[in-house]
Protein backbone atom coordinates (compact mmCIF):
# COMPACT_ATOMS: atom_id res chain seq x y z
CA UNK A 1 0.00 0.00 0.00
CA UNK A 2 2.65 2.15 0.69
CA UNK A 3 4.28 1.75 -2.04
CA UNK A 4 1.13 2.37 -4.24
CA UNK A 5 0.84 5.77 -2.13
CA UNK A 6 4.47 6.46 -3.15
CA UNK A 7 3.75 5.60 -6.79
CA UNK A 8 0.83 8.41 -6.91
CA UNK A 9 2.99 11.24 -5.44
CA UNK A 10 5.73 10.14 -8.12
CA UNK A 11 3.27 10.46 -10.68
CA UNK A 12 1.83 13.79 -9.40
CA UNK A 13 5.10 15.00 -8.50
CA UNK A 14 6.15 14.45 -12.31
CA UNK A 15 2.79 15.97 -13.97
CA UNK A 16 3.40 18.98 -12.01
CA UNK A 17 7.03 19.42 -13.17
CA UNK A 18 6.45 18.40 -16.21
CA UNK A 19 3.65 21.16 -16.47
CA UNK A 20 5.62 23.83 -14.88
CA UNK A 21 8.61 24.56 -16.87
CA UNK A 22 6.00 25.81 -19.72
CA UNK A 23 5.00 28.32 -16.88
CA UNK A 24 8.07 29.06 -15.68
CA UNK A 25 9.67 29.75 -19.43
CA UNK A 26 7.62 32.33 -19.92
CA UNK A 27 7.81 33.62 -16.40
CA UNK A 28 11.36 33.66 -16.92
CA UNK A 29 11.60 34.84 -20.54
CA UNK A 30 9.00 37.94 -19.59
CA UNK A 31 11.61 38.44 -16.42
CA UNK A 32 14.82 38.45 -18.09
CA UNK A 33 14.10 40.51 -21.15
CA UNK A 34 12.84 43.14 -18.56
CA UNK A 35 16.09 42.64 -17.02
CA UNK A 36 17.87 42.67 -19.64
CA UNK A 37 16.33 46.09 -20.84
CA UNK A 38 16.39 47.56 -17.61
CA UNK A 39 20.31 46.86 -17.62
CA UNK A 40 20.84 48.24 -21.14
CA UNK A 41 18.92 51.45 -20.17
CA UNK A 42 20.84 51.83 -16.46
CA UNK A 43 24.73 51.61 -18.84
CA UNK A 44 23.07 54.21 -21.07
CA UNK A 45 22.05 56.08 -17.90
CA UNK A 46 25.31 55.72 -15.95
CA UNK A 47 27.58 56.52 -19.07
CA UNK A 48 25.27 59.65 -20.05
CA UNK A 49 25.89 60.74 -15.99
CA UNK A 50 29.42 60.23 -16.10
CA UNK A 51 30.12 61.65 -19.45
CA UNK A 52 28.22 64.44 -18.55
CA UNK A 53 29.79 65.22 -15.17
CA UNK A 54 33.13 64.86 -16.73
CA UNK A 55 31.90 67.95 -19.40
CA UNK A 56 30.49 69.67 -15.97
CA UNK A 57 33.50 69.24 -14.33
CA UNK A 58 35.80 70.94 -17.48
CA UNK A 59 33.68 73.79 -17.07
CA UNK A 60 34.08 73.89 -13.94
CA UNK A 61 37.83 73.71 -13.47
CA UNK A 62 37.82 76.40 -16.53
CA UNK A 63 35.47 78.85 -14.56
CA UNK A 64 38.17 78.58 -12.03
CA UNK A 65 41.04 79.19 -13.62
CA UNK A 66 39.56 81.98 -15.11
CA UNK A 67 38.82 83.84 -11.80
CA UNK A 68 41.93 83.06 -10.45
CA UNK A 69 43.11 84.79 -13.81
CA UNK A 70 40.99 87.92 -13.12
CA UNK A 71 41.96 88.46 -9.70
CA UNK A 72 45.68 88.35 -10.36
CA UNK A 73 45.11 90.40 -12.76
CA UNK A 74 43.15 92.93 -10.57
CA UNK A 75 45.77 93.09 -7.93
CA UNK A 76 48.74 93.74 -10.18
CA UNK A 77 46.82 96.05 -12.66
CA UNK A 78 44.25 98.08 -9.99
CA UNK A 79 45.32 97.16 -6.86
CA UNK A 80 49.48 97.38 -6.94
CA UNK A 81 50.42 97.81 -3.31
CA UNK A 82 47.56 95.52 -1.98
CA UNK A 83 47.76 92.17 -0.15
CA UNK A 84 45.41 90.12 -0.73
CA UNK A 85 43.45 88.41 2.82
CA UNK A 86 46.17 90.91 4.85
CA UNK A 87 46.53 94.57 3.78
CA UNK A 88 44.11 96.89 1.75
CA UNK A 89 44.99 99.10 -1.33
CA UNK A 90 45.77 102.25 -0.09
CA UNK A 91 44.59 103.76 -3.62
CA UNK A 92 43.23 102.19 -6.52
CA UNK A 93 44.22 102.29 -9.84
CA UNK A 94 41.91 101.49 -13.20
CA UNK A 95 43.61 100.81 -16.14
CA UNK A 96 42.12 98.32 -18.42
CA UNK A 97 44.88 98.79 -20.70
CA UNK A 98 47.22 97.74 -17.77
CA UNK A 99 44.33 94.81 -16.64
CA UNK A 100 44.64 93.65 -20.48
CA UNK A 101 48.83 93.33 -20.44
CA UNK A 102 47.85 90.93 -17.27
CA UNK A 103 44.94 89.27 -17.71
CA UNK A 104 46.21 87.50 -21.12
CA UNK A 105 49.41 86.32 -20.07
CA UNK A 106 47.36 84.67 -16.81
CA UNK A 107 44.92 83.37 -19.13
CA UNK A 108 47.41 81.68 -21.23
CA UNK A 109 49.71 80.31 -18.12
CA UNK A 110 46.48 78.55 -17.08
CA UNK A 111 45.36 77.13 -20.53
CA UNK A 112 42.70 79.35 -20.46
CA UNK A 113 43.05 81.94 -23.07
CA UNK A 114 39.80 82.91 -25.18
CA UNK A 115 37.77 85.96 -26.58
CA UNK A 116 36.93 88.36 -24.23
CA UNK A 117 36.36 92.52 -23.31
CA UNK A 118 36.11 93.88 -19.73
CA UNK A 119 34.24 96.54 -18.63
CA UNK A 120 34.23 98.66 -15.21
CA UNK A 121 31.05 99.23 -13.73
CA UNK A 122 29.89 101.90 -11.15
CA UNK A 123 27.67 100.93 -8.53
CA UNK A 124 25.07 103.71 -7.45
CA UNK A 125 22.60 102.95 -5.14
CA UNK A 126 22.16 99.63 -6.34
CA UNK A 127 22.03 100.18 -9.73
CA UNK A 128 25.28 99.72 -11.96
CA UNK A 129 26.64 101.78 -15.26
CA UNK A 130 29.63 101.19 -17.62
CA UNK A 131 31.73 104.02 -17.20
CA UNK A 132 34.99 102.19 -18.55
CA UNK A 133 35.33 99.99 -21.93
CA UNK A 134 38.60 98.19 -23.51
CA UNK A 135 38.32 98.96 -27.44
CA UNK A 136 35.02 97.21 -28.85
CA UNK A 137 33.14 94.26 -27.92
CA UNK A 138 34.22 91.21 -29.52
CA UNK A 139 31.10 89.03 -30.78
CA UNK A 140 31.02 85.86 -27.80
CA UNK A 141 29.46 82.68 -29.05
CA UNK A 142 28.73 81.20 -25.55
CA UNK A 143 30.35 84.05 -23.19
CA UNK A 144 30.82 83.36 -19.34
CA UNK A 145 30.32 86.20 -17.71
CA UNK A 146 31.86 87.23 -14.01
CA UNK A 147 31.95 90.46 -11.84
CA UNK A 148 34.61 91.29 -9.51
CA UNK A 149 34.75 94.33 -7.04
CA UNK A 150 37.37 96.29 -7.81
CA UNK A 151 37.71 98.39 -4.49
CA UNK A 152 37.22 98.04 -0.62
CA UNK A 153 33.95 99.82 -0.71
CA UNK A 154 32.43 98.14 -3.77
CA UNK A 155 31.56 100.98 -5.53
CA UNK A 156 33.73 99.95 -8.36
CA UNK A 157 33.65 96.13 -10.10
CA UNK A 158 35.25 94.64 -13.39
CA UNK A 159 33.04 92.97 -15.43
CA UNK A 160 34.77 90.33 -18.05
CA UNK A 161 32.36 88.08 -20.32
CA UNK A 162 35.26 85.19 -21.90
CA UNK A 163 33.93 82.82 -24.52
CA UNK A 164 33.33 79.27 -23.30
CA UNK A 165 35.15 76.89 -25.14
CA UNK A 166 32.40 74.26 -25.37
CA UNK A 167 34.50 72.46 -29.23
CA UNK A 168 37.05 72.68 -27.19
CA UNK A 169 35.62 70.42 -24.04
CA UNK A 170 33.63 67.98 -26.42
CA UNK A 171 36.97 67.58 -28.31
CA UNK A 172 39.08 66.43 -25.58
CA UNK A 173 36.12 64.28 -24.66
CA UNK A 174 35.60 62.50 -27.95
CA UNK A 175 37.39 59.41 -26.98
CA UNK A 176 35.47 58.84 -23.80
CA UNK A 177 32.31 59.81 -25.75
CA UNK A 178 32.71 57.29 -28.64
CA UNK A 179 33.90 54.37 -26.70
CA UNK A 180 30.94 54.73 -24.47
CA UNK A 181 28.31 54.91 -27.49
CA UNK A 182 30.37 52.02 -28.74
CA UNK A 183 29.63 50.36 -25.59
CA UNK A 184 25.85 50.96 -25.02
CA UNK A 185 25.47 49.79 -29.07
CA UNK A 186 27.57 46.45 -28.44
CA UNK A 187 25.65 45.56 -25.21
CA UNK A 188 22.58 46.88 -27.32
CA UNK A 189 23.12 44.61 -30.39
CA UNK A 190 24.28 41.45 -28.07
CA UNK A 191 20.44 42.37 -26.16
CA UNK A 192 18.88 42.85 -29.81
CA UNK A 193 20.22 39.12 -30.89
CA UNK A 194 19.28 37.22 -27.33
CA UNK A 195 16.30 38.58 -27.36
CA UNK A 196 15.38 37.53 -31.14
CA UNK A 197 17.53 34.45 -29.87
CA UNK A 198 14.74 33.93 -27.01
CA UNK A 199 11.63 34.72 -29.20
CA UNK A 200 12.62 32.06 -32.01
CA UNK A 201 13.96 29.38 -29.50
CA UNK A 202 9.94 30.08 -27.72
CA UNK A 203 8.60 29.80 -31.61
CA UNK A 204 10.24 26.55 -32.00
CA UNK A 205 9.04 25.40 -28.88
CA UNK A 206 5.75 26.13 -29.64
CA UNK A 207 5.99 25.51 -33.18
CA UNK A 208 7.35 21.45 -32.09
CA UNK A 209 4.41 21.53 -29.65
CA UNK A 210 2.09 21.78 -32.22
CA UNK A 211 3.34 19.70 -34.41
CA UNK A 212 3.50 17.00 -31.55
CA UNK A 213 -0.28 17.81 -31.23
CA UNK A 214 -1.04 17.27 -35.25
CA UNK A 215 0.81 14.45 -36.03
CA UNK A 216 -1.49 12.65 -32.74
CA UNK A 217 -4.11 13.29 -34.40
CA UNK A 218 -2.72 12.11 -38.05
CA UNK A 219 -1.46 9.01 -36.03
CA UNK A 220 -4.84 8.21 -33.98
CA UNK A 221 -7.23 8.06 -36.98
CA UNK A 222 -6.10 5.49 -38.72
CA UNK A 223 -4.63 3.57 -35.64
CA UNK A 224 -8.06 3.55 -34.22
CA UNK A 225 -9.77 2.49 -38.04
CA UNK A 226 -6.95 -0.42 -37.58
CA UNK A 227 -7.99 -0.86 -34.18
CA UNK A 228 -11.95 -1.41 -34.64
CA UNK A 229 -11.57 -3.53 -38.17
CA UNK A 230 -9.93 -5.79 -35.64
CA UNK A 231 -11.70 -5.66 -32.93
CA UNK A 232 -14.74 -6.32 -35.86
CA UNK A 233 -12.95 -9.41 -36.68
CA UNK A 234 -12.25 -10.77 -33.35
CA UNK A 235 -15.78 -10.23 -31.71
CA UNK A 236 -18.37 -10.03 -34.72
CA UNK A 237 -18.17 -13.24 -36.39
CA UNK A 238 -16.72 -11.39 -39.34
CA UNK A 239 -14.05 -13.88 -39.70
CA UNK A 240 -17.12 -16.43 -41.02
CA UNK A 241 -18.22 -14.38 -43.47
CA UNK A 242 -15.29 -14.74 -46.24
CA UNK A 243 -16.02 -11.44 -48.10
CA UNK A 244 -16.47 -9.53 -45.15
CA UNK A 245 -13.34 -11.13 -43.79
CA UNK A 246 -11.75 -9.68 -46.72
CA UNK A 247 -13.28 -6.02 -46.66
CA UNK A 248 -12.42 -5.61 -42.92
CA UNK A 249 -8.74 -7.45 -43.51
CA UNK A 250 -8.42 -4.76 -46.90
CA UNK A 251 -9.15 -1.90 -44.03
CA UNK A 252 -6.70 -2.79 -42.17
CA UNK A 253 -4.01 -3.21 -44.88
CA UNK A 254 -4.80 0.64 -46.34
CA UNK A 255 -5.18 2.35 -42.45
CA UNK A 256 -1.26 -0.06 -42.08
CA UNK A 257 -0.05 1.37 -45.31
CA UNK A 258 -1.11 4.92 -44.31
CA UNK A 259 0.18 4.91 -41.39
CA UNK A 260 3.64 3.59 -42.70
CA UNK A 261 3.85 5.85 -45.40
CA UNK A 262 3.08 8.58 -43.15
CA UNK A 263 5.68 7.64 -40.53
CA UNK A 264 8.20 6.95 -43.36
CA UNK A 265 7.57 10.47 -44.68
CA UNK A 266 7.62 12.42 -41.44
CA UNK A 267 11.37 10.21 -40.68
CA UNK A 268 12.87 11.47 -44.29
CA UNK A 269 11.39 14.64 -44.04
CA UNK A 270 12.38 15.98 -40.66
CA UNK A 271 16.35 14.28 -40.36
CA UNK A 272 18.83 17.17 -40.17
CA UNK A 273 20.92 17.62 -43.05
CA UNK A 274 19.63 15.53 -45.17
CA UNK A 275 20.70 15.04 -48.62
CA UNK A 276 18.29 14.61 -51.06
CA UNK A 277 19.09 11.54 -53.90
CA UNK A 278 18.80 13.57 -57.71
CA UNK A 279 18.17 11.24 -60.66
CA UNK A 280 18.15 13.71 -63.19
CA UNK A 281 15.95 12.88 -66.32
CA UNK A 282 13.87 14.39 -69.08
CA UNK A 283 10.32 15.47 -67.45
CA UNK A 284 7.50 16.78 -69.33
CA UNK A 285 5.20 19.14 -67.00
CA UNK A 286 1.86 19.20 -68.67
CA UNK A 287 2.18 14.57 -68.32
CA UNK A 288 3.19 15.25 -64.82
CA UNK A 289 0.61 18.00 -63.80
CA UNK A 290 -2.18 16.02 -65.65
CA UNK A 291 -1.30 12.95 -64.17
CA UNK A 292 -1.62 14.66 -60.75
CA UNK A 293 -4.90 16.69 -61.17
CA UNK A 294 -6.37 13.32 -61.69
CA UNK A 295 -6.11 11.82 -58.29
CA UNK A 296 -6.18 15.48 -56.43
CA UNK A 297 -9.08 15.52 -54.14
CA UNK A 298 -10.66 11.92 -54.20
CA UNK A 299 -9.64 11.49 -49.93
CA UNK A 300 -11.31 14.65 -49.18
CA UNK A 301 -14.71 14.11 -50.71
CA UNK A 302 -14.57 17.47 -53.18
CA UNK A 303 -14.80 17.82 -56.40
CA UNK A 304 -11.52 20.10 -57.48
CA UNK A 305 -11.56 22.32 -60.76
CA UNK A 306 -8.07 22.54 -62.45
CA UNK A 307 -7.48 24.63 -65.11
CA UNK A 308 -4.13 23.90 -66.54
CA UNK A 309 -2.21 26.26 -69.30
CA UNK A 310 0.72 24.44 -70.14
CA UNK A 311 2.00 23.32 -73.77
CA UNK A 312 3.24 19.87 -74.21
CA UNK A 313 6.39 20.66 -74.85
CA UNK A 314 7.62 22.72 -71.87
CA UNK A 315 10.52 20.15 -70.38
CA UNK A 316 13.07 20.40 -67.54
CA UNK A 317 15.92 18.20 -66.49
CA UNK A 318 15.41 17.38 -63.09
CA UNK A 319 14.64 14.36 -60.83
CA UNK A 320 10.84 13.15 -61.49
CA UNK A 321 10.10 11.77 -57.98
CA UNK A 322 10.99 15.04 -55.74
CA UNK A 323 9.29 17.06 -58.87
CA UNK A 324 6.08 15.00 -58.28
CA UNK A 325 5.74 15.37 -54.56
CA UNK A 326 6.83 18.91 -55.14
CA UNK A 327 3.90 20.14 -57.33
CA UNK A 328 1.68 17.50 -55.74
CA UNK A 329 1.82 18.95 -52.12
CA UNK A 330 1.43 22.64 -53.44
CA UNK A 331 -2.10 21.14 -55.28
CA UNK A 332 -2.58 19.23 -52.09
CA UNK A 333 -2.58 22.33 -50.57
CA UNK A 334 -4.96 24.58 -52.98
CA UNK A 335 -7.33 21.69 -52.61
CA UNK A 336 -7.65 21.21 -49.16
CA UNK A 337 -7.57 24.35 -48.01
CA UNK A 338 -10.69 25.65 -50.51
CA UNK A 339 -14.18 25.10 -49.78
CA UNK A 340 -14.78 24.30 -53.49
CA UNK A 341 -11.89 24.19 -54.90
CA UNK A 342 -10.53 25.95 -58.13
CA UNK A 343 -6.93 25.73 -59.87
CA UNK A 344 -5.29 27.55 -61.88
CA UNK A 345 -2.00 26.11 -63.12
CA UNK A 346 0.17 28.14 -65.33
CA UNK A 347 3.40 27.47 -66.71
CA UNK A 348 5.64 29.42 -68.69
CA UNK A 349 9.03 28.91 -70.60
CA UNK A 350 11.59 31.95 -70.89
CA UNK A 351 14.96 32.62 -70.43
CA UNK A 352 16.07 29.31 -69.68
CA UNK A 353 13.41 28.67 -66.41
CA UNK A 354 10.15 27.34 -66.30
CA UNK A 355 8.24 29.24 -63.68
CA UNK A 356 5.15 27.01 -62.51
CA UNK A 357 2.27 29.17 -60.86
CA UNK A 358 -0.69 27.52 -58.90
CA UNK A 359 -3.35 29.86 -57.90
CA UNK A 360 -6.40 28.70 -55.91
CA UNK A 361 -9.30 30.63 -54.30
CA UNK A 362 -8.75 29.20 -50.95
CA UNK A 363 -9.12 30.76 -47.70
CA UNK A 364 -6.14 32.57 -47.63
CA UNK A 365 -3.27 33.09 -45.54
CA UNK A 366 -2.25 36.41 -43.04
CA UNK A 367 0.62 38.15 -44.38
CA UNK A 368 2.53 37.68 -40.87
CA UNK A 369 2.49 34.24 -41.49
CA UNK A 370 3.90 34.37 -45.03
CA UNK A 371 6.95 34.48 -44.44
CA UNK A 372 7.08 31.19 -41.98
CA UNK A 373 5.01 28.83 -44.27
CA UNK A 374 8.28 27.10 -45.95
CA UNK A 375 10.28 26.84 -41.96
CA UNK A 376 10.00 22.94 -41.17
CA UNK A 377 6.57 22.24 -38.52
CA UNK A 378 5.06 25.52 -38.91
CA UNK A 379 1.40 25.82 -39.50
CA UNK A 380 -0.94 28.38 -39.44
CA UNK A 381 -2.48 28.52 -36.49
CA UNK A 382 -5.77 27.94 -36.15
CA UNK A 383 -6.29 26.80 -32.07
CA UNK A 384 -7.90 23.54 -30.88
CA UNK A 385 -9.75 23.60 -34.84
CA UNK A 386 -8.40 20.38 -36.76
CA UNK A 387 -10.87 20.79 -39.91
CA UNK A 388 -7.47 20.22 -42.31
CA UNK A 389 -4.96 17.69 -41.85
CA UNK A 390 -1.39 18.07 -41.41
CA UNK A 391 1.93 18.59 -39.75
CA UNK A 392 3.66 21.14 -41.29
CA UNK A 393 6.37 19.46 -43.17
CA UNK A 394 4.93 19.31 -46.55
CA UNK A 395 5.95 23.15 -48.01
CA UNK A 396 9.52 22.36 -46.23
CA UNK A 397 9.95 19.80 -48.01
CA UNK A 398 9.01 21.66 -51.44
CA UNK A 399 11.01 24.24 -50.82
CA UNK A 400 14.35 21.86 -49.88
CA UNK A 401 12.85 19.97 -53.85
CA UNK A 402 13.40 23.56 -55.38
CA UNK A 403 16.53 24.35 -54.07
CA UNK A 404 18.29 21.06 -55.01
CA UNK A 405 16.71 22.09 -58.43
CA UNK A 406 18.72 24.79 -57.99
CA UNK A 407 15.12 26.47 -58.21
CA UNK A 408 12.56 29.48 -55.65
CA UNK A 409 9.53 28.75 -54.67
CA UNK A 410 7.60 31.30 -53.16
CA UNK A 411 3.85 32.13 -51.83
CA UNK A 412 1.60 35.50 -52.54
CA UNK A 413 -1.65 35.32 -50.57
CA UNK A 414 -4.71 37.26 -49.59
CA UNK A 415 -6.96 36.22 -46.60
CA UNK A 416 -10.59 35.31 -48.51
CA UNK A 417 -9.16 35.39 -51.68
CA UNK A 418 -7.13 32.64 -52.18
CA UNK A 419 -3.01 31.52 -52.63
CA UNK A 420 -0.93 31.46 -55.69
CA UNK A 421 2.41 29.42 -55.30
CA UNK A 422 5.09 30.51 -57.50
CA UNK A 423 8.14 27.71 -58.28
CA UNK A 424 10.93 28.83 -60.50
CA UNK A 425 12.81 26.22 -61.95
CA UNK A 426 15.77 26.04 -64.68
CA UNK A 427 15.37 24.46 -67.54
CA UNK A 428 18.80 22.60 -67.97
CA UNK A 429 18.23 21.00 -70.92
CA UNK A 430 21.64 20.30 -71.49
Amino acid sequence: MLTNVNSVSKAKFITTFAINPLKMSRKYFRNISILAIASLLSLAVVQSVWVYRMYSDSVTDFKRRVESAIYKSIYKAFRMDAIPGLADAKYVKINLDDFSLYFEPNLMELDALQPYYAEVLFNDDGKSRVVMTNGERPVLNNPMTTVVPIDDDGSYSLLVSIEMPFKVFLSRMQGLIASSVAIVILLAGVLIYLVRTMFRQKTLEEMRRDFTHNITHELKTPISVAVTATDALRNFSADANPDRRSRYLEIVETQLTQLSTMVEHILSVSEEGREYKYNPTVVYLQEIISGLTQGAGMNTGKKPVFNIDCAEHIKILADEFHIKNLLATVLDNAVKYSTDPIVDIRVSDESGNVTIEIEDNGCGIAKEHLSHVFEKFYRVPTGDIHTVRGYGLGLYYAKQVAELHKGTISMNSRVGKGTTVTIKLPRNEQ
